[in-house]
């Protein structure tokens, strides 16, 4: 006799906000995914003006990809981002890119 198994499949789905990303935020994130592994401003850190915008551009693909292979291995992946108001040149396209990479993309209301 022959187990069958079912296949697990992933899944990425993207939360964007404009307000910042508080507790209350991610709880809600949860509870609408319980099994899903929640990332909150993971795209936070290549904001900062400090890091050259090529290093940043090329973390964020690095960020795709390692995102991209969780969902390979069957993992449901929430990744929480903040739209920002700011001017930031070229970094402006990262919530943009990373939502075109996504399975799902949802966008939160202001609290």
């Amino acid at each position: 006799m022959i187990a069958a198994t079912a296949m697990q499949v992933g899944q990425l789905i993207v939360y964007v906000t404009d307000d910042q990303i508080n507790d209350a935020a991610v709880a809600s994130v949860k509870q609408a995914n319980p099994r899903a592994i929640v990332l909150a401003d993971l795209l936070e850190p290549l904001y900062d003006a400090s890091i050259p915008t090529r290093q940043a551009a090329y973390a964020l693909g690095r960020i795709k990809y390692e995102l991209e292979s969780m969902v390979e291995r069957g993992e449901r992946v929430a990744v929480m981002c903040r739209r920002h108001e700011d001017n930031l040149g070229t970094r402006s396209h990262f919530v943009a890119s990373l939502c075109n990479a996504a399975d799902r993309v949802h966008f939160l209301n202001r609290t």
